[in-house]
């Protein structure tokens, strides 16, 4: 339920909205347990707001020009890049499919293959399924990861209108345009958009934003009411790279980001010069296919949710607008843009399960730009009771979420413990290691280390728990024909997954190749 007025009343004007809005910041930021957090706002071209809040490491305050992981809103600069190759030639939109691009991409369906170009991969309208647990912090090349996905089962090989959102076909566009280019993802992302912007402070990767002399730290807490009390998990640096980095890894300050949001707002344009193709932008504003919504659309927004081309399209209130949030462990952001009233807000936090940058710039909205108050967007029902929510889905997460059937008790398992020990594979997925000590198995699954439960028959459970990532992960044991134990199955993506046990003649091969 939302909290609504019988009679809609008008905002203040704007220069009294902003007097106030760093106090009622501040009490948003505290009332949703953030750490810290960054707004920015450009109206018609002027900075009109910029500040920080909080802290954006255990010491230091979180600032305007703090920069921090803006994640998957770098969805649209991967766009907008290919889209400068569009206008060069040198790719299309519409036509070539992807793998003539990048040859490294290939799917189990050839003709599927064959279908898909750069506009299916960018607005999310393909069949192919998620596979980010695959690729979390995986050291293997980006392109090495690709070559993968000729292993990845699809249920159905028709394209689809709605969305199936999916970041790893973002990293296959990202690459395939490098590849193009004849650069690397990020040398690609700095010619073609940070150095012709004059984005100083931008970049991708944990090292590189730590490198910065003003850079957020993330941070988790276990429940709503320690993110409250300022109890906080601090994150860390993470050395490994993100192999699927042209769906999420830029870094910049808010002030940085406002001003990307103009920049598309103008189609290209900065300071009066034309910098980026406008036909190019023009076409990632363009409905691609369609956001099917938990629940019904409010009064007041479009009936219809759509994506274009690293971007949502809506509009508000009769006010078109068009907008992107990103998640990264221990970061949060959204960046929304206003065409036809050219305002744009920008907002930052170090800390990624919070409801606040999902509505505080429709309060924004309302304010600068006079509208009828229909809705208190800062309020308990509509944000901080979401926020809370969202802690504990966590909670139930690690306590198997939906995967996990009821308990069924005193049923032991089929094998002795020291059966179930071996190497597991999955082509995509890779290895899952379990070992015995001290009577007890363990399961190890690239970084994620942890003890592995018995449940009930074959089935074990264990806790992936790192920073800020934390789930239950089910694990049944299948036994073949000859009675010793020769896979496992597992759901991870919401896929049901098979790993084979690797035989201890494959074992033995591979540490000999690993120690020569």
């Amino acid at each position: 339920m939302t909290t609504t007025t019988t009679t809609p009343a008008v905002a203040h004007n704007p220069k009294e909205f902003l007097a106030t809005l760093p106090e009622v910041l501040e009490k948003a930021r505290a009332d949703n347990g953030i750490p810290g957090m960054s707004v920015a706002v450009l109206l018609k071209g002027e900075l009109v707001f910029a500040q920080g809040f909080g802290k954006r490491n255990r010491n230091d305050p979180f600032t305007e020009k703090t920069v921090s992981h803006i994640a998957s809103v770098s969805k649209s600069f991967t766009a907008t890049a290919i889209g400068e190759l569009v206008a060069e030639g040198k790719v299309d939109w519409n036509k070539t499919p992807v793998s003539q691009y990048l040859p490294e991409f290939q799917l189990k369906d050839p003709v599927l293959t064959s279908q898909l170009i750069f506009a299916d991969l960018l607005s999310h309208r393909t069949p192919v399924p998620s596979v980010d647990t695959a690729w979390y912090r995986n050291s293997q090349s980006p392109r090495d990861l690709i070559k993968q996905l000729r292993h990845l089962d699809i249920p159905s090989s028709k394209m689809t209108p709605h969305m199936n959102y999916n970041n790893v076909l973002y990293a296959v566009a990202g690459e395939a345009a490098a590849n193009v280019a004849g650069l690397t993802y990020p040398e690609l992302i700095k010619t073609k958009i940070f150095d012709p912007l004059g984005f100083k402070d931008a970049g991708l990767s944990h090292p590189e934003m730590a490198k910065q002399p003003n850079f957020a730290m993330p941070y988790d807490a276990d429940s709503f009411d320690n993110a409250k009390s300022g109890i906080y998990e601090e994150g860390y640096i993470d050395p490994i790279p993100m192999s699927d980095a042209p769906a999420g890894d830029i870094f910049m300050n808010a002030v940085d980001l406002a001003k990307w949001g103009r920049v598309i707002l103008k189609e290209g344009e900065l300071d009066g010069k034309q910098v980026l193709n406008k036909e190019s932008v023009q076409e990632t504003l363009k409905p691609q296919s369609i956001v099917e919504d938990d629940e019904k659309r409010r009064p007041g927004f479009a009936p219809t949710l759509g994506y274009g081309l690293g971007w949502m399209l809506d509009s508000y209130k009769g006010h078109a607008c068009f907008r992107h949030g990103g998640s990264n462990p221990g970061y949060l952001t959204n960046l929304t843009v206003f065409p036809d009233d050219d305002l744009v807000v920008a907002h930052l936090t170090n800390i990624d399960i919070n409801e606040l940058p999902f509505t505080l710039f429709y309060h924004i909205a309302d304010g600068m730009l006079s509208l009828p108050t229909t809705i208190d967007w800062l309020s308990e029902e509509t944000t901080i009771q979401k926020t809370r929510k969202g802690y504990e889905e966590a909670a139930k997460e690690l306590e198997g979420g939906e995967d996990l059937p009821d308990r069924i008790e005193n049923q032991p398992p089929s094998h002795a413990l020291a059966e179930y020990v071996g190497v597991y594979e999955h082509p995509i997925y890779g290895a899952i290691t379990i070992r015995l000590e001290e009577e007890s198995l363990y399961l190890k699954m690239r970084t994620f280390d942890s003890k592995v439960e018995h449940y009930h028959f074959e089935l074990f459970t264990s806790v992936a728990r790192e920073f800020a990532t934390k789930s239950t992960i089910p694990l049944t044991f299948v036994t073949g024909n000859h009675g010793h134990v020769e896979g496992l199955k597992t759901v991870l993506d919401d896929l049901v997954l098979e790993f084979k046990k690797r035989q201890k003649e494959e074992e033995e091969k591979v540490e000999k190749e690993e120690a020569s």
